[in-house]
């Protein structure tokens, strides 16, 4: 065993707990930045000229068809 004397022992484990302590930060601060949520697109609100049924649909898309008869529709409005 490393025969170490009582106040060297304490700086060694002091500095050990200090690395632990870093590390610990550092890994969990890279972790918040790489696993950040992607955002979703804001939706589009679509009305049926049909059966006046009102939808969101997330696409970029001009026409979006109604979930209720199927007929296809212009977007009202991005939300």
């Amino acid at each position: 065993m490393i025969a170490l004397p009582l106040p060297d022992a304490v700086v060694v484990l002091l500095a050990l707990h200090l690395g632990l302590l870093l590390a610990a930060s550092v890994f969990y601060a890279l972790r918040r930045f790489r696993w950040t949520p992607r955002r979703r697109a804001t939706p589009f609100l679509f009305r049926c000229s049909v059966c006046g049924h009102v939808y969101l649909d997330r696409r970029n898309v001009p026409m979006a068809e109604c979930g209720k008869c199927g007929h296809m529709n212009e977007s009202v409005k991005g939300l």
